[in-house]
């Protein structure tokens, strides 16, 4: 597999690294959200949120990126309008500064994600 170089000091099959974050994002259930930082822990890359954020640039558009938000729970501004329409439409509530409350984040302890991620939640 030909290996993909993100970050200075993270070497990983692109391949292997592409599956792992579909698989965590893909677990998030509608109408909840995780944050960059919270799917590099799930995905075994933890510290490495920057790291999320370049793959889901990358391979995003096949993935409900919008489900990923950063750490201050706000959205990146040039797809905020975009990310908080898809976000409503799944009864997430969106504060007009683009914050999403506490209480649409999932836990990172949550076990039915686990088992989502497991699966390989499609």
């Amino acid at each position: 597999m030909p290996a993909a170089r993100y970050e200075a000091s993270v070497l990983l099959p692109r391949d292997e690294l592409h599956r792992t974050v579909s698989r965590v994002v893909r677990a998030i259930p509608r109408g909840r959200v995780l944050s960059y930082s919270r799917v590099a822990v799930l995905a075994g890359l933890p510290g490495r949120a920057r790291l999320i954020g370049k793959v889901m640039a990358r391979i995003g558009s096949q993935l409900p990126w919008w489900r990923v938000l950063r750490a201050d729970r706000t959205m990146a501004e040039e797809v905020r309008e975009k990310q908080a329409r898809r976000l409503k439409a799944e009864g997430v509530k969106v504060g007009a500064s683009g914050r999403v409350p506490r209480s649409a984040f999932l836990p990172i302890g949550d076990e039915a994600l686990h088992r989502r991620i497991r699966r390989g939640a499609r």
